[in-house]
């Protein structure tokens, strides 16, 4: 999950779908409240601990900010210079998705085809969207994490192209990188800056995650079929942002992203489309979500 939201174009909630973890990880989440809290307070540790699911959401979010320290160098790179290899992995990744849910999840009825094609349309204008830069308010860092970690569980929906979107993408990478050269090579004045940014970040995502994710298990307790026609529409519209062939078609700010469309390989205007690379890359993600599959069926049997 936690490479995943580094990607632009690539949802973390997709993978905790894949995975199988997704409802546990809203109810997780639903469950840390005040109350629980208080039985801190009153040194009951271990019944805190299992109420709010302890070992659950420390292994999941150990993972996921393991794999962004890890992992932003490489995948910083990987976009800039194998993006096609990325992109095709993804997307063999986040099609072997749609077919399971569709199968798995989906309802053949009038009722979840609308609600899929409205999910379909709406993933599909909002990775649409022009991309902008402004000078950022310490408000607007806020906003941006309140908002970007709401998507960043929304299967199909992208948390990092939200940050992207909203024009502080590159911020927020450049502090955690600069976060972790810190640990190596402290200097004051950088750690303030640096801390006051992601912290205000981070009281965004927290905020953000607690509130959006009531309103997902709420709809998934009370309507599933429907919430779950509107997830899988959400990933098919993110199709072709995941789409490894991209032309660009203009440049929006001086020093801003590119804005570019999909196309087929044969149209593609870079050095080469590295068409037996991508092939191989999509089956590989392809076939990840099926042995995701079975090792979770497996373990299922065994307990």
């Amino acid at each position: 999950m936690g490479a995943a939201d580094l990607v632009p174009g690539v949802s973390g909630g997709t993978i905790a779908l894949i995975t199988g973890v997704y409802k546990e990880l809203l109810e997780s989440i639903n469950n840390f409240s005040w109350k629980k809290i208080k039985l801190l307070k009153n040194g009951k540790l271990k019944e805190f601990w299992n109420q709010i699911n302890g070992s659950f959401l420390l292994s999941l979010f150990s993972g996921i900010l393991s794999s962004i320290l890890l992992l932003s160098r490489a995948l910083e790179w990987l976009i800039n210079n194998e993006p096609i290899a990325l992109w095709s992995f993804f997307l063999g990744l986040l099609t072997a998705s749609i077919l399971y849910l569709i199968k798995t999840e989906l309802k053949y009825n009038l009722n979840s085809i609308f609600f899929l094609v409205v999910g379909c349309l709406i993933s599909f204008f909002i990775t649409q969207l022009s991309i902008f830069t402004n000078e950022l308010p310490i408000w607007y860092i806020f906003i941006a994490g309140f908002f970007g970690i709401s998507a960043m569980i929304l299967p199909g929906l992208s948390g990092a192209y939200i940050l992207v979107l909203m024009g502080v993408y590159k911020e927020i990478l450049s502090m955690v990188r600069q976060a972790q050269d810190l640990v190596f090579n402290f200097n004051q004045e950088q750690f303030f800056e640096v801390t006051s940014t992601l912290s205000i970040f981070i009281l965004g995502i927290l905020l953000g995650i607690k509130i959006f994710s009531k309103l997902l298990s709420w709809l998934l307790n009370y309507h599933h079929e429907t919430t779950f026609a509107i997830l899988i529409g959400l990933m098919i519209g993110a199709l072709g942002k995941v789409w490894p062939w991209k032309n660009q078609i203009s440049n929006i700010g001086e020093n801003d992203l590119k804005f570019n469309i999909a196309v087929l390989p044969q149209n593609f205007d870079g050095s080469s489309p590295d068409i037996e690379k991508s092939l191989i890359l999509m089956f590989l993600g392809f076939i990840l979500v099926f042995v995701l599959e079975q090792s979770k069926i497996l373990s299922k049997n065994e307990t």
